[in-house]
């Protein structure tokens, strides 16, 4: 069972801005006028601006381009290459812009000959040649680039959100196929990554990512963006690395982990974030006093840290061994926010790991109380039940063997038996009683979990001031098509109800998962909890 963390879908709509006709940067000099088959090409793409919305005209407009573009074509190409070039790119990013524009055209169609023609590829051959005319030409192809870019983007976006991964994927790398370098194409390695990753490619996530971060780096409207990602490419690191067998492809893993959490601090010192999974990476590493250095201070000094910060670094502190540290830091979590599902469900992991499985118990009912609908919740109740019966068992079995090796002493007096036997029975007859109870209830929460009628998941909790906007799913287990009615009361710290609201999930089918999602508002929320719905 691992630690949780929340997850959440993309969301991104590029906009583009309205087309214009090649300002002239100083460092870029593309004479659209001459010759007169540049300059006639041009006023037809002109037109093609006007046509937006037309696709028949649009393609009418990028065929006369190309019929006086073809004209002398290659006195065209030897007086004027690149403003060629720019004419036929921005024909093919106009084409590439229509409904059918992405999947292979017919050149026949456009008067380019026979057999079909990628228009996203054709662009970027043209735009390359742009490109290579001047320093600063790589501005003046930007737009035209992106608005393909736009389009790919926007696609991949929707595919990756409706679990098309592999779709999602192919879009997120043919819009970097024409658009790569630009500041904007963060986007696309960000779909990659997260593609990637679903795939269980880390090795490629990890470098989508990376390349990502290297693109947001000096926008300060991508600040927290970027920081967000830099440490949940750490984690990914890390959990990658904990994978791995062979120690030097570990090693070499962790420095590198190392190192990016190095540098991410120098440019973002006091990052409780970073410095818990620095702290998590260098003890992996062998510096067994990395963990105890800042856990221990950390879990000293808790108001010094937000409920994110506890939480995170109990994570950490948990996934470096250091249980003691990371049940202090989930319980000043909690104390912070008594109702975070993911801090009541990993302190009672970590105290598992401790043995502590009474005070597990508590907290999984309190978890249950306010997440009725998770198995995994139940499956971690079972678990307990399962070791406590066990831990029980050694010494039921031991008093038992005591009884009997008193009764088969030939040195003790009868009356000396006797007293033995009334002292094991006395301890034994509870423990017994005790046993059969975490018997019959590891049965009551594995019956539970393995025959769940429903499962609510979460992908997105987010707070805007007193905006609060919950997402997630609801999964049908059973055998038939069900409706559901999710009853949410929203939280402040002290357990006090701040607003409700029913999230009506209908018709879900058998074995099927649809999606909800709840927008509230209220000062002070922090979380959330439902009624059981499903009757298991």
């Amino acid at each position: 069972m691992s630690y949780k963390r929340r997850s959440a879908a993309l969301g991104f709509v590029l906009a583009v801005a309205p087309a214009a006709l090649y300002a002239q940067a100083p460092q870029c000099s593309i004479d659209l006028g001459k010759p007169g088959q540049v300059k006639d090409a041009n006023n037809a793409m002109a037109k093609a601006a006007l046509f937006q919305g037309k696709p028949d005209q649009v393609i009418a407009a990028a065929k006369e381009a190309f019929g006086k573009l073809a004209k002398d074509e290659a006195k065209v190409i030897q007086q004027n290459p690149t403003g060629r070039a720019m004419v036929m790119g921005n024909a093919f990013a106009e084409l590439a812009g229509t409904p059918d524009g992405l999947a292979p055209m017919q050149k026949a169609a456009l008067g380019l000959g026979e057999g079909t023609i990628d228009v996203v590829a054709a662009a970027d051959s043209m735009f390359d040649i742009v490109d290579a005319a001047g320093p600063g030409c790589k501005d003046q192809t930007e737009e035209a680039r992106r608005k393909v870019y736009a389009t790919l983007i926007n696609n991949a976006v929707n595919a990756y959100n409706g679990q098309n991964v592999d779709s999602a994927l192919a879009l997120a790398t043919r819009g970097l196929s024409i658009y790569d370098g630009y500041k904007l194409a963060y986007i696309a390695y960000n779909i990659q990554g997260n593609a990637r990753q679903a795939k269980d490619d880390i090795n490629g996530a990890a470098e989508s990512f990376t390349k990502m971060t290297a693109l947001m780096k000096g926008d300060t409207a991508l600040v927290d963006e970027r920081k967000q990602t830099m440490t949940n490419l750490a984690n990914l690191m890390l959990g990658h690395a904990e994978t791995l067998t062979d120690e030097g492809a570990k090693k070499a893993k962790l420095d590198q982990t190392i190192a990016l959490l190095q540098g991410y601090l120098q440019e973002f010192p006091g990052d409780a974030k970073a410095e818990a999974a620095l702290a998590r990476a260098q003890t992996m590493n062998g510096d067994a006093s990395a963990a105890d250095r800042f856990f221990g201070a950390m879990a000293a000094s808790p108001d010094k840290y937000s409920e994110s910060q506890l939480f995170e670094g109990a994570v950490n502190a948990a996934r470096a061994e250091k249980a003691k540290e990371a049940t202090m830091l989930f319980e000043a979590g909690l104390k912070k926010n008594p109702y975070s599902r993911d801090g009541l469900f990993n302190i009672a992991l970590t105290l598992q790991k401790l043995e502590r499985y009474p005070d597990a118990d508590a907290y999984l009912r309190r978890l249950v109380a306010i997440d009725p609908e998770n198995p995994e919740a139940y499956q971690v109740f079972a678990l307990n039940y399962q070791s406590q019966a066990r831990t029980q068992k050694v010494v039921i079995d031991s008093l038992r063997k005591a009884a009997l090796d008193a009764a088969n002493d030939r040195k003790t007096t009868t009356a000396q038996k006797n007293a033995i036997a009334a002292r094991i029975k006395a301890d034994l007859d509870p423990r017994e009683a005790e046993y059969k109870v975490q018997n019959d209830s590891l049965l009551k929460y594995f019956n539970r979990y393995q025959n769940a009628k429903a499962k609510v998941a979460f992908n997105l909790w987010s707070h805007d001031g007193d905006k609060h906007v919950l997402a997630g799913t609801v999964e049908n287990l059973g055998e038939a098509q069900a409706d559901y009615a999710v009853k949410f009361e929203f939280l402040d710290a002290t357990g006090k109800v701040v607003a409700a609201k029913e999230a009506p999930v209908a018709a879900v089918a058998a074995k099927g998962t649809k999606a909800f999602r709840v927008e509230v508002e209220g000062a002070g929320v922090v979380a959330f909890r439902y009624a059981p719905f499903s009757g298991s």
